[in-house]
């Protein structure tokens, strides 16, 4: 099919992460970082009780909707001792000015919802008592899932309620600076680089347009740990001007794991690569997965849409860091410069990687290319998965368990 003069494309194959559903097609990510030609990498950090120092716990929560995880940290001080000298200089979260982190967080997120064209949040004392209260309650239990969160204590501002909550050590803020602390925290509810579990939901929550009003919480823990949290919600008179159908659209894309189109000055700056520059007829979206080339070998497109000379072989997976939407047509980033358009391949994730899903009956498995393989596994059997796919002809969720092996949502529980 494809000229001798075609070289087969020499990029990093991997298995990793997550499912999302973009305008139609299907899109997936990764929690790791996946291609070693693209210019942004992403690390995930495990949130073991033996890893206290190294810990960033968040959890975003959406109208009652939950993403969480839990960990518990220790770490409180850093010590900098002078050249030539006896003097040390120690400093601890205790140092840190809350209000004025709370100032810089508020501020911090005016700008990135600037650089998005939306508008300014509004502070409002009632959310941001709510906000302290949430914080204040970590001290002594850790992010605690959304166990807690009650939107009805953000009355008037409970319509279209939403909470970012996230703890991290005082040796990974490494400053009692508040500004340099409000983009930290900020640069991480925006890439959720030390989520096991990531989908974009907390930059979802930042960037929402049918919000108007947020408050915002910090506290420190006797051990060193800092905790955040932004509570964000409409009063009546606000919620009254979008339509029902747009805020349920905006809310269900909670479902589909992948960042909207979006810019940030301080993640964007670390990408030197045109690749990730929006431009007029191109725009990126991150994502954390990668790809499946079908039966057939693929072709590698430029980031202009041209042809290159390079094609990935049949049945081979590939990872993918952003979404690249040039003239309206959907491609996946498969290495520098290098891009597979949406409709030849099939996209995967699996952040809900070593999930245990049980059938809930007697379930077809299904191949690769989402056809039917005539073999059937038993009620009530246990499978632990790796990926998350969508079916591009239904809409409906699938999860591998094996090479070539997947098994329908409707089909299971723990899904």
């Amino acid at each position: 099919m494809f000229s001798n003069t075609k070289k087969v494309a020499l990029l990093l194959a991997t298995g990793v992460l997550l499912s999302t559903s973009f305008s139609g097609t299907v899109a997936l990510a990764d929690t790791t970082s996946t291609d070693t030609n693209s210019d942004t990498t992403v690390s995930t950090a495990t949130n073991s009780q033996n890893d206290s120092d190294n810990q960033v716990v968040k959890d975003t929560n959406t109208n009652g909707t939950t993403n969480s995880n839990a960990s518990t940290s220790t770490a409180n001080t850093t010590a900098a001792t002078t050249n030539g000298s006896a003097t040390t200089t120690v400093q601890s979260a205790q140092d840190i000015d809350l209000s004025a982190v709370r100032s810089a967080m508020l501020t911090e997120l005016n700008s990135l919802r600037a650089q998005n064209g939306l508008s300014a949040l509004s502070s409002v004392s009632v959310l941001n008592n709510y906000a302290q209260t949430r914080t204040d309650s970590f001290t002594s239990s850790g992010v605690d899932d959304h166990a807690g969160w009650n939107s009805a204590n953000m009355y008037p501002y409970y319509l279209d309620a939403e909470e970012n909550i996230a703890q991290m050590p005082f040796t990974m803020l490494g400053t009692t600076d508040p500004t340099t602390i409000a983009q930290k925290i900020t640069a991480e509810f925006y890439s959720e680089n030390y989520d096991p579990q990531p989908n974009y939901g907390h930059r979802k929550n930042m960037l929402n347009p049918y919000i108007n009003f947020v408050g915002i919480g910090v506290s420190v823990g006797s051990n060193g740990m800092v905790y955040f949290s932004q509570e964000m919600g409409n009063d009546a008179e606000a919620h009254s001007r979008y339509a029902a159908s747009d805020l349920y659209s905006y809310y269900l894309t909670n479902e589909n794991d992948y960042a909207n189109v979006s810019q940030y000055n301080l993640v964007d700056s670390k990408r030197k690569s045109a690749d990730y520059k929006a431009r007029d007829g191109y725009a990126v979206a991150d994502v954390r997965g990668g790809v499946t080339t079908k039966s057939a070998p693929v072709v590698v497109y430029d980031r202009y849409g041209q042809t290159t000379d390079l094609v990935l072989p049949a049945n081979t997976s590939w990872g993918s860091d952003i979404i690249a939407i040039m003239d309206n047509t959907f491609y996946y980033h498969v290495s520098s410069n290098g891009f597979v358009l949406a409709d030849d391949v099939t996209p995967w994730a699996s952040f809900l990687a070593g999930t245990i899903v049980t059938t809930t009956g007697n379930a077809m498995i299904y191949g690769d290319n989402g056809a039917a393989t005539g073999t059937i596994v038993p009620s009530g059997t246990m499978w632990k998965t790796d990926r998350r796919s969508t079916n591009p002809n239904n809409g409906i969720k699938m999860y591998r368990i094996g090479t070539n092996a997947w098994l329908l949502k409707t089909n299971l529980t723990g899904a």
